[in-house]
């Protein structure tokens, strides 16, 4: 699947030949002429990096990277700075950018830049999965590469929603709130109803657990869900 990147500046014909570029690569590009635009973009579309000038139209790249945060935590940033940018925020900028590129720069190196940040996160990410191919909790076994779920020696068979909802429970280390599960299973960013995750967690139950014998998924009142003891 193509990458998608988002570019967010004001120099609109300077964005427009950094993303001409990126095109001839394959990649998927998106142009915001503010913070405001760049903030609904990541709303409607998961960027997988944003290419950003240090003083948009109507914030800085560190007003929108915080505000980011609040629904894209982790996304990856390159900042583009003037050189006096550079010298005065340039350890603010390292907080949440994986690099910032000073004007004027060579768009073949940005683009290079941006192939290689893509070539190492892609090399993480196939190491993590063969690394944890499978967990388990109690007897439950979930093999993440075939999406199957055992408990003990039986199949348990799941729709792929309950599969998603059971796999994010079981790699969380934390106790998991109804709307941390409604973003990443549902991928919602923010409703109001929320008994959708306690009606799947009911189906689960009904799949998984057994008379007599604790529930697998442990509710914490008032806060959410875990498979983790006390």
């Amino acid at each position: 699947m193509a990458k998608k990147i988002l570019i967010a500046g004001k120099e609109r014909n300077l964005s427009h030949f950094v993303s001409m570029e990126l095109q001839k690569q394959d990649y998927v590009v998106e142009y915001a002429s503010s913070g405001e635009e760049a903030l609904l973009l990541n709303q409607e579309t998961d960027f997988d990096l944003l290419i950003v000038s240090y003083q948009l139209a109507d914030m800085t790249s560190t007003e929108l990277a915080k505000q980011l945060q609040r629904f894209r935590p982790g996304l990856v940033m390159i900042v583009v700075v003037e050189s006096d940018e550079a010298q005065i925020y340039g350890e603010e900028i390292k907080q949440y950018a994986v690099s910032y590129t000073i004007k004027p720069f060579v768009i073949s190196d940005l683009v290079q830049q941006v192939t290689t940040i893509f070539r190492g996160r892609d090399f993480i990410d196939e190491t993590c999965k063969q690394v944890k191919l499978q967990a388990a909790y109690r007897d439950l076994k979930i093999d993440f590469q075939n999406r199957t779920v055992h408990r003990g020696q039986e199949a348990i068979n799941l729709t792929r929603r309950e599969y998603d909802l059971l796999a994010t429970l079981m790699e969380s280390q934390e106790i998991m709130t109804r709307e941390q599960l409604l973003e990443r299973v549902w991928k919602y960013e923010s409703v109001t109803e929320t008994n959708v995750v306690d009606v799947y967690v009911r189906y689960l139950r009904g799949k998984l657990d057994l008379p007599g014998q604790a529930s697998y998924i442990r509710t914490v009142r008032g806060v959410g869900y875990t498979m983790r003891d006390e």
